[in-house]
């Protein structure tokens, strides 16, 4: 019955997803009055609200422009699925505009379309069609819709303000079968203030974004040099671009980041005796390490293996900032992570300015949600799974009893924050069945 309801709206469904898709809800636009998120993100929570309200839901909230509701259903407890709508700057390297979908070998690309908006829509869609099928529910449910997932999380800040939290939940924002186990996430920034160098670098968008493009501005003309493969450089008069493959930051290992590659040219050029210290100590330091192999801290247990990259630089007259993300296993301690960040970092003369830490999370295997969620999974793939850990930091960690689940396939790498970000138009009917079925199976009699 649900399935038969799912695919008799698909069209639909993927029409109202590109719609949401050509909204370009970048996360933290310029404020207005009632959009502290900016205008975008406003437009892309009304817009799934109205589009709740033609699928006959009647309980829709918009909390102030930092996120919005959708409700349904009878019960004591509330089930709540978690989306956000805003997505990380476009960046480079796309082959078609970034904020108007296209479909591509059966694959619909868009900026955001796997993370968030192609989960959100499919759960709103699966709402809809448990809630067609007349069922009796045991539990409300509730789509909860963020505005600030990428950056500051004042949409949970918000919602927590004034409203329920969940008996239960899932955020479909990470991988299949299942994420229960998310490690510990520390943004650093540190600075190094100087005065007088000719050096101008202004490199990354986000810092939970692996640069892959980055740029230089030379007092002198640029000196061409090689770089690795997998990176391509462009020296013209007095500018060094590189273009390498940016991603996301907890997921590092497919990436080129074009920082590292900057770093590494830099060092090769005719600097000043202070600009050429800070660029070769940095190079050499940062490498092209993914796992925090030039600090000592390239370390893995049961919740996975530590990565740190650094995805923002600015080098002016007035000194040098950078910015790391670091995803760490438990057995590392926030502290010893800290401790050993500001030892090396001390030793080249930088100091740590900014943090933003957040601890880890973990459900266990045998917890309702964890085993209904995987029993859903395992009977639509059609083989056995095991819940994963993973370094990325979604809206689970915001309440005590919730889970990733979906919407990366097993096996394939994550294209969040990639350039011509994209996901199958089968994984999206998929997801919806999933999605249905998870709700049947938590929140219906």
């Amino acid at each position: 019955m649900l399935k038969q309801w799912i695919d008799s709206h698909m069209d639909e469904q993927l029409e109202a997803l590109r719609g949401l898709l050509r909204i370009p809800s970048v996360s933290r636009g310029e404020p207005r009055e009632g959009m502290p998120l900016g205008k975008p993100v406003y437009d892309a929570l009304d817009y799934t609200l109205k589009l709740a309200r033609r699928l006959g839901f009647e309980k829709t909230r918009m909390l102030d422009g930092y996120c919005a509701t959708v409700d349904f259903g009878e019960g004591e407890e509330l089930l709540m699925i978690m989306a956000h709508l805003d997505v990380v700057p476009a960046g480079g390297g796309w082959q078609s505009d970034p904020f108007e979908p296209v479909e591509r070998a059966g694959r619909l690309i868009a900026r955001g379309v796997c993370d968030d908006k192609s989960a959100a829509v499919s759960a709103l869609y699966a709402m809809a069609a448990v809630k067609a099928a007349g069922l009796p529910m045991k539990r409300r449910v509730r789509l909860f819709l963020g505005g600030d997932e990428e950056l500051g999380w004042a949409c949970i800040d918000r919602y927590k303000q004034t409203e329920e939290l969940p008996a239960m939940g899932f955020t479909p924002d990470a991988n299949y079968p299942l994420v229960n186990s998310e490690m510990g996430i520390c943004q650093t920034r540190f600075d190094k203030p100087r005065s007088g160098s000719g050096v101008r670098i202004h490199c990354g968008t986000a810092p939970n974004v692996v640069p892959g493009e980055a740029s230089a501005v030379l007092p002198f003309p640029a000196v061409p040099c090689e770089v690795p493969e997998g990176f391509a450089a462009e020296f013209s008069e007095n500018t060094i671009r590189i273009r390498g493959f940016g991603g996301h930051a907890a997921h590092n290992e497919p990436t080129k980041n074009a920082l590292q590659c900057l770093l590494h040219v830099l060092a090769e050029q005719p600097l000043d005796a202070e600009d050429y210290a800070d660029a070769t100590a940095l190079a050499a330091l940062l490498g092209f390490d993914k796992h925090g192999e030039g600090f000592g801290l390239d370390i893995r247990d049961e919740s996975g293996r530590l990565t740190l990259s650094p995805d923002m630089l600015r080098w002016d007259e007035n000194g040098i900032s950078l910015t790391l993300d670091v995803r760490h296993p438990f057995s590392l301690s926030l502290q010893a992570l800290l401790d050993r960040e500001d030892a090396v970092f001390g030793a080249l003369g930088f100091a740590r300015t900014t943090i933003k830490e957040t601890a880890g999370h973990f459900i266990p295997r045998d917890s309702e949600l964890v085993s209904a969620l995987l029993s859903v999974y395992e009977r639509n793939i059609g083989h056995k799974a095991e819940p994963l850990t993973t370094g990325g930091g979604t809206y689970a960690r915001a309440f005590p009893n919730s889970v990733a689940f979906g919407i990366d396939p097993e096996g394939e790498e994550s294209e969040c924050h990639m350039p011509n970000e994209s996901i199958a138009l089968s994984s999206i009917r998929f997801n919806t069945v999933v999605f249905a079925e998870a709700i049947e199976k938590l929140a219906v009699k």
